[in-house]
């Protein structure tokens, strides 16, 4: 990560905007489709700053009570577990079909 790194900003009660420099849509939309589906959450979503910029912002609105800290640590463990289950399935698809990859 460059110098920059992740700001979490209050815009008003509930709402927030996550700025994450280095990312595009790939992560945006990971992101913002992951934080969609947790509890507390009632919306989610992302922009690109700036096609020639490498930021994107991801703006959330919490219902009251959650903590966007909290709210942001869980959806990163759910991509997280994705990203380990799409592994594992993909070793052994290969794996079935005589390919193996170095670990």
């Amino acid at each position: 990560m460059s110098e920059e790194s992740l700001r979490i900003m209050r815009t008003r009660p509930n709402h927030y905007v996550i700025e994450i420099p280095e990312e595009d849509h790939t992560m945006g939309n990971l992101l913002a489709s992951t934080l969609q589906g947790l509890r507390g959450v009632k919306l989610a979503y992302y922009d690109l700053v700036h096609p020639l910029e490498r930021k994107i912002r991801v703006y959330v609105t919490l219902d009251e009570g959650y903590d966007i800290k909290e709210v942001l640590k869980e959806a990163l463990n759910r991509i997280k577990e994705l990203n380990e289950q799409f592994r594992s399935q993909l070793l052994e698809a290969l794996k079935a079909k005589g390919m193996e990859l170095e670990e």
